[in-house]
């Protein structure tokens, strides 16, 4: 279930542009907004935890469809969602559209979001166009050849706290996957998106595979949905690669970071005596592939803040996280 989620904000990421209205759902969406999926007899519940013009934070949280719904969704989860399956955050980079954190609850552990992905890799640049009246879904059997099509347009159900909403218009987009050797490549998808805007999210996403129709559905939708017991999204902490690499020229770090840390502090910790001595170092910084970092430190800054002789070990701190440090314990000697 999470590709589609992973495809739900992709999706919205992709049209940030003039030619998409799909921006403004976004700019209008609030914290507790809420919308819940079903697909392959399974639910799963999406809610917009933060937002912000850079980025999104959604929880998901996935259990086996049920012959009864909740009474209340938020009863639901303070009780901890019985008998679901998975729970977990995702933050989204709304600016550059790639999944910052990705964190599961149920099995306490971090996530890899790997750019070979087949929703990530085609919806990063997948664009959406609205579909044409003539060729939008309609209910019952085509017209014979030459006759008139009398049928009227299919929209999706529309529920909003357990009740149905009557008499509301939808907007259907549609995309083609493009040919990535994926099991999507050059498959339509369709999307619909409610007039009103009561949902910031699609209420009904289908996939033509040619042989069948996969659908993911909304059975419920709302707003101010309390916090859950996981309050707010576990962060990891920056990683040294290896050991600094000395050079002529000064110091070298290999860094291993999640991309919602956009500059560090780094620190020279003198453990020559009891009395531990920290040192700001200052430094450049240059990005690599994935999650890698170079950290260069001048042999100016070096010798005029370390002494000769003297024992230290480092210690780098996301600017603003400042819980967040890491340091390499293995000392070295400050020889000139």
């Amino acid at each position: 279930m999470i590709k589609w989620l992973l495809f739900l904000c992709f999706l919205t990421t992709t049209a940030f542009t003039n030619q998409y209205p799909l921006r403004e759902r976004l700019e209008k969406a609030k914290s507790g907004d809420f919308i819940v999926f079903e697909a392959n007899k399974t639910i799963t519940l999406l809610a917009i935890r933060s937002i912000s013009e850079q980025s999104m934070v959604l929880e998901e949280i996935s259990a086996p469809a049920m012959k009864k719904k909740p009474n209340s969704w938020a009863e639901w989860i303070q009780a901890k969602a019985p008998g679901h399956t998975s729970w977990s955050m995702i933050e989204i980079d709304l600016q550059n559209r790639q999944v910052l954190e990705c964190y599961s609850f149920s099995r306490g552990a971090w996530l890899s979001q790997s750019p070979q992905d087949s929703f990530l890799a085609g919806l990063l640049h997948l664009p959406v166009t609205p579909i044409e009246q003539q060729n939008l879904r309609r209910i019952g059997s085509p017209p014979q050849d030459g006759e008139k099509d009398r049928r009227q347009i299919w929209n999706p159900p529309l529920i909003v706290n357990g009740e149905k909403v009557e008499n509301i218009s939808f907007t259907a987009y549609e995309a083609v996957w493009p040919q990535d050797n994926s099991e999507l490549a050059g498959k339509t998808v369709s999307l619909y998106f409610d007039s009103e805007a009561k949902s910031p999210l699609p209420c009904w996403i289908q996939v033509d595979t040619g042989n069948i129709t996969a659908s993911l559905r909304a059975i419920d939708s709302g707003h101010k949905l309390p916090l859950s017991p996981y309050r707010s999204m576990p962060r990891r902490v920056p990683e040294f690669v290896t050991a600094p690499v000395k050079s002529k020229n000064g110091l070298r770090f290999a860094i291993k970071s999640p991309k919602y840390y956009k500059s560090f502090e780094l620190f020279a910790v003198d453990v020559t005596s009891r009395e531990k001595q920290i040192h700001l170092i200052t430094h450049s910084l240059t990005s690599g592939e994935g999650e890698t970092l170079t950290l260069q430190v001048d042999i100016e800054e070096l010798s005029q803040v370390l002494q000769p002789n003297h024992k230290y070990t480092w210690l780098i701190v996301p600017s603003g996280h400042n819980s967040s440090y890491t340091e390499f314990q293995k000392p070295f000697t400050w020889v000139p």
